[in-house]
């Protein structure tokens, strides 16, 4: 069964591709998401097909010179509504969580047992 996913851009972007890996996915009108110039705020929404629980949107942009890439595993990583944004949130660095690791460390030791 496939799962409807709103595919949200929050600022300008060009030579947009949102596809499954392996072909571009079609909008709900019919248009091909491939090679795009897209504004901040546009959204399409397109039927992602689940295999076992589970399917993938990748959208590919070109931000300035940068070429990025997002990817999604759908139904995890959209909201309730399947809404997904790009540019996508990043999990926390492995250097942020070590500092505040660190921090909460520190506190324990001035708070005491």
């Amino acid at each position: 069964m496939p799962y409807k996913v709103k595919v949200h851009f929050e600022k300008p972007y060009s030579e947009v591709t949102v596809t499954n890996g392996h072909y571009p996915y079609l909008d709900k009108n019919g248009l091909k998401l491939e090679n795009l110039n897209v504004a901040a705020g546009a959204m399409y929404e397109i039927s992602a097909a689940l295999i076992n629980g589970a399917g993938t949107v990748i959208v590919y942009v070109t931000d300035g010179t940068a070429r990025l890439r997002f990817r999604y595993a759908i139904p995890n990583d959209s909201d309730y509504d399947g809404n997904i944004y790009a540019p996508k949130t990043e999990a926390v660095s492995k250097g942020d969580f070590d500092k505040l690791t660190d921090e909460v460390n520190a506190l324990k030791e001035r708070i005491g047992p």
